[in-house]
């Protein structure tokens, strides 16, 4: 067989071998040539004979043969599924052993050369380590140490890595300032029942018992204004006036 080409002023029929572009066989044909004619683009008279698993590559002189694992399924650490469509090496990560069906509520994950099948935790609430609550994405989801699955017990627990800790510091400057807006509202109640008290005995209107509710109503401001504030959350509130 003809390993070389001349230009010839007879018509030959040559067998050639294809290649693409980026010079990577594709078939043989046995081509018509005519007189003082030459071969057609992309091709070559040196034959190609790659082995099973092999794809022929030419370089221009001659051909060299690569391992080929075109249309090979091959699988990342996720389970993910892939098909090889071109002429390369598989990844470093592709798995080539199928992942088997997971579980109600697990996925798989490939580890230790082997299929595990992992509790899929997807929307599960895990918790910061000041306690905010954040949602798991996905089921590959890696708890960071600082973090935790445990609910804190108030809004002041910080998570120390192994149980929650209560800033109880910021426990008492929260109830301080939770019972100084209890006392405002409270205040500006009674400030509203002793001037409609008021306006009432200016204009002549008072109704019986007014003159008591003033009186109690007044008194309750005094004591509500003598409230400490910085024994929350344990105050003894004044009773509201009947």
């Amino acid at each position: 067989m003809t390993e070389s080409f001349e230009f010839s002023d007879i018509p030959r029929w040559v067998w050639v071998y294809r290649f693409d572009d980026a010079g990577i066989f594709t078939g043989s044909l046995n081509f018509y040539v005519a007189p003082h004619t030459g071969l057609p683009a992309n091709c070559t008279p040196l034959k190609c004979n790659p082995k099973a698993g092999q794809a022929g590559v030419w370089d221009g002189s001659s051909w060299t043969y690569i391992p080929d694992v075109r249309g090979s399924t091959y699988w990342d650490q996720r389970g993910n599924q892939f098909v090889m469509m071109e002429l390369a090496a598989l990844p470093e990560w592709a798995v080539t052993v199928a992942p088997l069906a997971a579980e109600p509520g697990h996925a798989v994950l490939y580890t230790g050369d082997a299929w595990q099948q992992i509790e899929d935790r997807t929307g599960q609430t895990y918790f910061t380590a000041d306690g905010r609550p954040q949602a798991v994405p996905d089921a590959y989801f890696i708890l960071p140490s600082d973090c935790t699955f445990t609910p804190p017990a108030t809004p002041w627990d910080q998570w120390d890595g192994e149980q929650w800790v209560t800033d109880t510091a910021a426990q008492q400057r929260a109830a301080v300032e939770q019972a100084a807006q209890r006392r405002q509202q409270l205040r500006q109640q009674a400030d509203q029942q002793i001037e409609l008290l008021n306006d009432a005995a200016e204009v002549g209107i008072s109704e019986e018992g007014d003159d008591q509710r003033l009186a109690n109503w007044r008194k309750y401001r005094v004591l509500l204004s003598r409230v400490d504030i910085g024994q929350a959350p344990d105050i003894p509130w004044p009773a509201l006036p009947a």
